[in-house]
């Protein structure tokens, strides 16, 4: 029994080496547009921004709540005149991913180049929408580090250590004038219109020539080797034209169907262009620096140099001289982590990190990498949070027609430097960003934004998560404020014992570098 069970693992090994990905596919190499003068996202930024500011300063407003990430990206798709680059590592197949679908496929149609990367880790079950999309004569498509195995993905186990990398990288374009950069990808549950499940994230859009350089890492990945054509690697698959057309009613009912919901006045003021003339959104005037991971970290093993993301940030975090406030989802810090961390609070910084808990986190696995970590940070001085997996704070006109029974988890990424410089993009500070996936995020060298910032994360987080503290048996305790009352749990809030249980178990059995 035993040499048929490893003759079949053999044969499946041996399957898997079957399909391979295109050696030569035709790749034609395209760059961002310049920005054109007299459009429609000109006139408008014209008609809304100061000028008193360097040539070399940027604007940036907030997104922080699910609507206004939501408006920003449909206002500049609704109004570019003559490009559109977009790059997610998830583009969902629900209401606002039909939503964003359709305001692209108008786009297109009054002959906006569009170009949409996506890593193919999730765009399996939506392929055939995408390559049907595809056949737009003004939309181009790509994957990223594509499955070889198009039907079966599971049968790319002998490429495991190809497929294992992903790009999560995530950015928005439009005329190469305005952008949305941050932690939010394309779905419902990102934009707070989830029936399960919203997370609190946070984007920034951008103004000036940030946008440009953004299009430069768009560029970089969008002709790399580990960007495929989407018909390069679905030949087999030959879209018609009723496909089209009933894709296009599809976007066209998601449309109609927000009517009816509370995007109603999220889409009027998409058709009116309030997103750019709104005088109450905070703009913030500064200089900063767009940092990625090059592309040839989807293809290199962990021990050979090239310049991530992690690199070009460690300059500011040894230059923190006060406070470090840390904004991850996933926080997996291991030992040399822990031990940074460690040294930043001996050297006098305060460190502070907010991060899921066991109840809003949607990765139970990567939990348990993190849980052993907070002793160890605790006697070190660093203040640590959780966030609280309902956010009864948030006003129901915020929720954008979500149920307010559905769960809150954490999925901005942001960290601030001494309240002079932040950092907003797709990094998580778990081994998954640092060493598989491809991240990416812009750095803001602006001290008005950088305190605004901190100053409202500081006054929310009494409200919005616990905060973790040791008692004299050096057990765990979670304090938070609740109707006006402070209240201590002695164990991990809101979960079950089934669930506490399986944390427990994988945070014992599951190697952490494999998170």
């Amino acid at each position: 029994m035993g040499n048929i069970s490893l003759a079949f693992f053999l044969c499946l090994v041996l399957i898997s080496g079957c399909s391979t990905l295109p050696k030569h596919p035709d790749r034609p190499i395209s760059y961002a547009l310049d920005p054109l003068p007299n459009t429609r996202i000109e006139k408008a930024l014209n008609e809304r921004l100061k000028k008193n500011h360097g040539p070399d300063e940027s604007a940036f407003s907030p997104l922080i709540t699910g609507q206004a990430g939501l408006l920003a990206r449909l206002a500049s798709t609704a109004a570019a005149d003559h490009s559109l680059d977009l790059q997610y590592y998830i583009w969902q197949n629900d209401l606002t991913g039909h939503l964003m679908m359709y305001y692209v496929l108008k786009a297109a149609d009054r002959g906006v180049r569009v170009r949409i990367l996506l890593d193919d880790l999730n765009q399996g079950q939506y392929e055939k929408n995408l390559a049907v999309l595809n056949t737009h004569p003004n939309i181009k498509i790509r994957l990223v580090n594509p499955f070889a195995n198009r039907g079966a993905r599971w049968l790319d186990l002998g490429r495991f250590s190809q497929v294992d990398h992903r790009m999560h990288n995530k950015v928005f374009i439009a005329d190469n004038e305005v952008a949305v950069v941050g932690g939010r990808n394309i779905g419902n549950e990102y934009f707070w219109a989830s029936e399960e499940i919203n997370f609190g994230d946070f984007d920034l859009w951008v103004a000036g020539p940030t946008v440009q350089a953004l299009s430069k890492e768009f560029d970089t990945y969008w002709n790399s080797d580990i960007a495929y054509p989407i018909d390069s690697i679905t030949k087999s698959y030959h879209p018609t034209t009723e496909e089209f057309e009933a894709l296009r009613k599809t976007t066209e009912d998601a449309y109609y169907q927000a009517q009816s919901t509370e995007y109603e006045d999220t889409l009027r003021d998409v058709i009116h262009q309030h997103f750019f003339l709104k005088e109450r959104a905070a703009i913030y005037w500064a200089k900063a620096d767009v940092m990625y991971d090059p592309p040839e970290k989807l293809h290199q093993s962990t021990d050979k140099k090239v310049k991530t993301l992690r690199i070009q940030l460690r300059p500011l975090i040894n230059e923190t001289k006060k406070e470090l406030i840390l904004i991850s989802p996933y926080f997996v810090p291991r030992t040399p982590g822990e031990q940074s961390l460690m040294t930043l609070q001996m050297r006098g910084v305060q460190v502070t990190v907010l991060t899921n808990s066991l109840a809003s986190s949607d990765q139970t696995t990567v939990f348990g990498g993190y849980k052993g970590s907070r002793k160890s940070l605790l006697k070190a001085g660093v203040h640590l949070y959780e966030l609280k997996p309902k956010l009864s704070t948030l006003p129901k006109n915020k929720r954008i027609g979500a149920s307010s029974s559905a769960q809150s988890g954490l999925h901005g990424k942001v960290f601030v430097f001494d309240r002079t410089n932040i950092f907003v993009g797709s990094m998580n500070l778990d081994p998954r960003s640092m060493e598989l996936n491809s991240e990416m995020g812009v750095v803001v060298h602006s001290p008005a934004f950088a305190s605004d910032f901190a100053d409202h994360f500081f006054n929310n987080l009494p409200k919005t998560s616990y905060k973790l503290t040791l008692d004299k048996n050096n057990d765990l305790h979670w304090e938070t404020v609740e109707q006006g009352q402070l209240i201590d749990y002695t164990n991990e809030p809101d979960t079950s014992f089934w669930k506490r249980f399986k944390a427990e178990f994988l945070s014992i059995f599951v190697p952490i570098d494999e998170l």
